[in-house]
């Protein structure tokens, strides 16, 4: 049975985020989870809307097989070129083995901490989930997993 989401792309993934992030508007601030305030309508982090653009284009639970692979490539290269833009350069490994974080760990850090920065607004959120989507083609080829090519990175 095939699935009726879109197919998985970073760039589909990242322009349902900017989408998101329109939509609700940006939230900053101490708390992580706020339950009763978060959801369809209420502002979000930049991280969360990341996190809405990867469920709109998850696959089924139903479908098996190769819509989960392109999946999986897509969600992390996604979030591997975001946290580069965010970070204005390829994020070093380095960074993430100091801190003992896992890469993905790191890089969704990084998603939190640029949204929450003071007088941070959400067209800003926007305009840069877009820009990041930009760098990544909607219908290119995944190469490697999480290694867009250098003209895609800032």
């Amino acid at each position: 049975m095939p699935s009726r989401k879109p197919h998985a792309t970073p760039a589909r993934i990242l322009t349902a985020a900017a989408v998101h992030i329109e939509r609700v508007g940006l939230y900053q601030g101490d708390h992580l989870w706020q339950p009763g305030r978060m959801g369809d309508t209420a502002p979000c982090t930049v991280l969360h809307a990341w996190e809405r653009g990867v469920r709109s284009v998850r696959p089924c639970w139903s479908v098996s097989g190769e819509p989960w692979n392109i999946f999986q490539r897509a969600l992390f290269d996604s979030l591997v070129v975001l946290s580069n833009h965010i970070n204005g350069r390829p994020v070093s490994g380095v960074r993430w083995r100091k801190l003992k974080l896992s890469e993905g760990a790191y890089r969704r850090t990084l998603l939190w901490c640029w949204g929450d920065e003071p007088e941070r607004t959400t067209a800003e959120a926007a305009a840069m989930i877009r820009a990041a989507a930009a760098l990544h083609p909607s219908d290119g080829d995944h190469g490697i997993p999480g290694c867009p090519t250098v003209k895609n990175m800032v």
